[in-house]
């Protein structure tokens, strides 16, 4: 007899998985490092109001997602805050960035 309960409804990601997705954040991180760049600039050089915070923000919590993925046995706890991390990288990436470009279009 065919049981449900024996089925996985999710599969855990693997290793390389979890790897290819820090790789990702890693580039994104690298990419927000020129964008936080950018955006001193703007301060410093024009004093052109840019966005700053959420750059940080974002490398914070790409860290965090960094520092879960090398726990060994994290449970789901660091399961929660790998994905809470992850979305908060993105969200806080995108919104400083669209600012950024704002701010660069009111420049000129």
């Amino acid at each position: 007899m065919y049981s449900v309960r024996n089925e996985r409804i999710m599969e855990l990601p693997t290793t390389a998985e979890l790897f290819l997705v820090a790789g990702y954040v890693v580039f994104c991180m690298g990419l927000n490092v020129v964008a936080l760049l950018i955006s001193a600039f703007y301060r410093k050089k024009l004093n052109h109001h840019a966005p700053f915070l959420g750059f940080l923000l974002s490398l914070l919590m790409g860290g965090v997602f960094i520092g879960t993925i090398l726990l060994k046995d994290g449970g789901d706890s660091a399961a929660i805050l790998r994905t809470t991390s992850l979305l908060g990288c993105s969200m806080s990436s995108a919104l400083s960035i669209s600012g950024l470009y704002v701010s660069m279009r009111k420049a000129r």
